[in-house]
């Protein structure tokens, strides 16, 4: 009886629980890996806990910052065939 008084503890304390309010409204942000954070625009990154006193919150990323970067890697890049990525109309 006991044993399994502590298994329910064990459970309790360690096994994910998903919030309800989450789990229905897109809104809310579930903290997964990567996902985007609606109100910073932020990427949520991996942190190493031995290493949080170095965590710098200006250096993660957000969208506008990774599509200014994609868009730049556009403009610059070499194609397959060595030619310019930029397009130019004419």
């Amino acid at each position: 009886m006991l044993s399994a008084a502590w298994h329910d503890i064990q459970i309790y304390y360690t096994y994910p629980r998903l919030d309800a309010q989450v789990s229905k409204h897109r809104n809310h942000l579930l903290k997964a890996p990567f996902c985007v954070h609606p109100k910073t625009g932020r990427i949520c990154v991996p942190i190493d806990p031995e290493k949080i006193d170095d965590f710098d919150l200006e250096m993660v990323p957000s969208v506008t910052r990774l599509l200014h970067e994609l868009d730049t890697i556009g403009n610059t890049a070499t194609t397959v065939d060595g030619t310019s990525g930029e397009h130019h109309s004419g």
